[in-house]
């Protein structure tokens, strides 16, 4: 498995335009997977009532379900959507943002870091059929929009996609900024938590007697949970889960003022987090608030070999940190 960081959004990825355009096959072939998907699509767009009046002029099929009444997304603009998309011919989810609906995803497993919940991503660079409908849509609005393979995944496998469009950011900076602010403001952090640039809480402190801070050399053994901060709504919140240790056999082990881990694993060690660690003493226990510019920046978090995002572009995260011994270099 490959994390790093990406400038790519999920379910956005043309795999090689699926093997060169399904590996080549042969002009009758070909002429018969296309025949096949538009029987598929025309079934289903009887079956659902759908009409031709309701074919954009991109080749996708918009049906509005609810309409927004907000922002339209546009160039430069991000944004932060629900989504299920199902396959036309039998029904099964292709990808969903819900929780609720992942007993019934089959590839559920293989996304093992997915972080369910909406999604936000910079508008454009997704499928063309979902960049068309977003493009028809408002802020508060969802819609169905069945897309045809060569506006998908060029597979010859039809999707119907779930939408609800339910923000448009304008400024992604500002934006997480003011987030990030909201959320200070409403767990009580101010100036005196600030530090290296991150806010940092001890939420159980050690014995006094033991003053003894996190020095160059030192080994840690912490425990950590990592936390999206969602600010879509009105109620700013950070029960999202993108990366923990807290069930491991083990602690995470690190050398600090080195690049890697010595024992443990973890999808990454940004830079807020190790300024956090380096305050904190034996039996400590603290929260660290990570400015996007201390997580993962303007790239985020991205699982190349599965091809999702883990942690977006421009997003403020949270970690709970418990760090559970401290041992010199002479140890």
């Amino acid at each position: 498995m490959k994390i790093q960081t990406s400038k790519t959004a999920r379910f956005l990825i043309i795999p090689a335009l699926v093997a060169m355009l399904t590996g080549g096959c042969l002009k009758n072939e070909w002429e018969e997977k296309e025949q096949h998907e538009q029987q598929v699509i025309d079934t289903y767009l009887n079956e659902n009532g759908i009409t031709e009046e309701q074919k954009t002029t991109g080749g996708i099929y918009f049906i509005e379900e609810v309409a927004g009444t907000g922002l339209t997304p546009g160039k430069d603009n991000y944004v932060i959507i629900n989504y299920t998309g199902r396959y036309l011919e039998d029904g099964s989810i292709h990808e969903t943002s819900y929780d609720s609906l992942k007993d019934d995803w089959a590839s559920a497993e293989i996304y093992k870091y997915f972080v369910y919940g909406p999604l936000k991503f910079q508008y454009g660079y997704s499928i063309s059929g979902i960049n068309e409908g977003l493009s028809l849509m408002k802020e508060g609005g969802q819609a169905e929009l069945v897309i045809p393979s060569d506006k998908a995944f060029y597979d010859f496998n039809p999707m119907a996609y779930e939408v609800e469009l339910l923000k448009v950011i304008r400024e992604p900076i500002a934006y997480e900024d003011s987030v990030l602010n909201i959320y200070l403001t409403e767990r009580g952090y101010d100036s005196t938590t600030l530090y290296k640039d991150i806010y940092f809480k001890e939420t159980l402190t050690p014995n006094p007697s033991d003053e003894r801070t996190v020095q160059q050399g030192d080994t840690i053994l912490f425990r950590y949970s990592g936390k999206l901060v969602d600010g879509y709504g009105l109620v700013i919140q950070d029960n999202r889960i993108f990366d923990d240790n807290l069930e491991d056999a083990k602690p995470v082990i690190y050398v600090y003022g080195k690049t890697d881990l010595i024992s443990g694993f973890m999808l990454a060690f940004p830079a807020g987090l190790k300024s956090a660690l380096d305050t904190m003493r034996a039996g400590t226990h603290a929260t660290a608030v990570l400015p996007y510019d201390q997580a993962f920046g303007d790239k985020g978090l991205f699982n190349t070999t599965y091809g999702y995002t883990i942690v977006p572009k421009y997003q403020t995260v949270v970690y709970d940190i418990v760090v559970e011994d401290i041992r010199p270099p002479s140890e």
